[in-house]
């Protein structure tokens, strides 16, 4: 008897050992076991970046890149519920059921493990959370202040925003390109957000104190030091906000900005409308303006528990002196990009009037929804492409796929809709803004191309062609809208779609050449590998 039982035992352990052992090669593609295993889904491959080397300091070498840990724990406890369920199920109906989540589960498995993917969405959420909040917030706070005190508040708040952006120095887009890499992510995320929050401040203060001289209605603020003081705290805490989306793209968390711009500031705006409802401009400024102030210690609270980032200020100005290339190149481009933003609307309201003004505004609110997206993805192909061991020519061929199956259908949407999509605004608004609108949604088709392309150069380092390229697009759409607005606000609109075409096709031109030449250089390999501008 005891030998049979023995056999029994001998015969059964290895099989119930088989099964164990199948259960997580069906489960490949999770980030916690991708890296063991002889093969991964085709579709999907991960991107997991290998193991620091060990030229990475001490202190940085598991920042930012052992954060995915979160994900791998989530996922593996996810899977290990479910397999148990499904193991325990009998039935054919049961069995249609298996099926059926082991298909949901592969899917969030595969989202889980495609940080180009996943991070994309995060960002398009985040926009559009944003752009939610914003709405209820302004339409709260439209009836609780008064015409005058919303209109000054609003110049207010377009300074800080403005401020913000410039007081980035380009520096945003470089955290996402080398922080992935950086021997010392500690030292170069602390040098970074002191050098933004000082030039936020400073760019503040000037503004402030010119304020007599740029618009006399807001001199109250110069003439008050409290309030001089507080105008100049929220731009710096504003620049850091935005600074912030940057270390989380970098490190694969996207997710975090939809928390913190998206719930934790936009709820503070609300919440603060209501609570200084009646103090007038300046209270209306630090009721939006709050809402960057608490995302951003919401950013840095999260940076420090989830990404394990410590304060350093270590040799500052070495750890940012190789950078300053980069940063002044991008730094170049971002503004050139963001000139059509301002300038188009001016030639709207001086050559077609202010009723014009009006239509031509929310058609490129509905826009800009829609070009969130090519942003999302021309953020996380960058951050991808910046991490070790990733394959380029394979993350240029899915950041294509992910960045079409976007704005394709979004574009098509919109164009379908934008008659229906403007009467909720009005008659009027439909009646002269749909063209309008129509045309300012096919503009994400080249819009997207350009910001796709200009990605490819900065991961090749050709920092010349993206200066060139933003100048041929601020200067087509700027131009061809002057030369347009004398035959009304759709055809002012068409330069949007033709500047942008030109500017993608200058930056392919330029992608082109540094392709070919990559190729030669490292005879027929990977054609991303960064060199030195020319």
């Amino acid at each position: 008897m005891t030998g049979h039982n023995e056999a029994r035992t001998a015969g059964g352990e290895p099989r119930r050992y088989r099964v164990r052992e199948r259960k997580p090669a069906r489960l490949g593609d999770l980030p916690s076991l991708a890296p063991s295993l002889p093969s991964t889904p085709p579709a999907l491959p991960p991107v997991l970046p290998p193991p620091v080397p060990a030229a990475v300091g001490g202190r940085g070498r598991h920042r930012l890149t052992d954060s995915r840990t979160a994900w791998t724990s989530n996922a593996t406890g996810t899977s290990n519920a479910t397999s148990t369920g499904s193991a325990t199920s009998t039935g054919s109906a049961t069995s249609t059921g298996g099926a059926t989540s082991n298909g949901s589960r592969g899917l969030v498995s595969r989202l889980r493990a495609d940080h180009l993917v996943r991070n994309s969405l995060y960002l398009i959420l985040s926009s559009g959370v944003q752009a939610a909040l914003g709405f209820t917030f302004w339409i709260i706070v439209a009836r609780l202040f008064s015409t005058a005190d919303v209109g000054r508040a609003s110049s207010l708040i377009a300074a800080t925003t403005v401020s913000s952006f410039i007081a980035l120095l380009g520096l945003n887009s470089t955290l996402v390109r080398y922080l992935p890499t950086a021997p010392d992510r500690d030292a170069l995320i602390t040098a970074v957000l002191l050098l933004v929050a000082f030039c936020g401040a400073g760019i503040g203060l000037v503004y402030v104190l010119l304020t007599p001289l740029l618009a006399p209605r807001l001199a109250f603020v110069a003439h008050q030091p409290a309030l001089a003081a507080g105008f100049v705290l929220l731009t710096a805490a504003a620049s850091v906000n935005l600074l912030t989306d940057s270390v989380f793209i970098a490190g694969r968390k996207a997710g975090f900005t939809a928390l913190t711009d998206g719930g934790v500031g936009g709820i503070t705006k609300i919440v603060s409308g209501l609570i200084l409802a009646g103090t007038g401009s300046y209270g209306l400024f630090c009721a939006s303006a709050g809402g960057y102030a608490a995302a951003a210690l919401a950013s840095l609270v999260l940076m420090a528990t989830a990404l394990h980032w410590r304060p350093s200020i270590r040799k500052p100005v070495a750890t940012l002196r190789p950078l300053i290339r980069f940063s002044g190149a991008n730094y170049a481009g971002n503004v050139l990009n963001l000139l059509p933003t301002l300038i188009v609307p001016l030639i709207v309201l001086d050559r077609l009037g202010a009723p014009a003004a009006a239509y031509y505004f929310v058609a490129v609110q509905m826009a800009t929804l829609l070009y969130s997206a090519a942003w999302a993805v021309e953020q996380t192909f960058l951050a991808e492409g910046s991490h070790q061991g990733v394959d380029r020519s394979e993350l240029l061929k899915r950041s294509r796929r992910v960045i079409a199956g976007l704005c394709l259908p979004g574009c098509f949407v919109l164009v379908v809709s934008a008659h229906w999509v403007l009467l909720a605004f009005g008659t009027r608004y439909s009646q002269y803004g749909t063209l309008s609108l129509m045309l300012l949604a096919l503009a994400a088709l080249p819009i997207a191309a350009s910001n796709w392309l200009l990605t490819v150069l900065r991961l090749a380092g050709r920092l010349r062609a993206i200066v060139a390229s933003s100048v041929v697009n601020a200067v087509a759409i700027c131009g061809l809208a002057w030369l347009l607005a004398p035959r009304g606000l759709t055809a002012l609109s068409a330069a949007w779609p033709a500047g942008s075409l030109l500017g993608a096709a200058v930056a392919a031109v330029a992608a082109a050449a540094a392709t070919t030449k990559a190729r030669h250089r490292s005879g027929g390999g990977s054609f991303l590998r960064p060199q030195a501008d020319s």
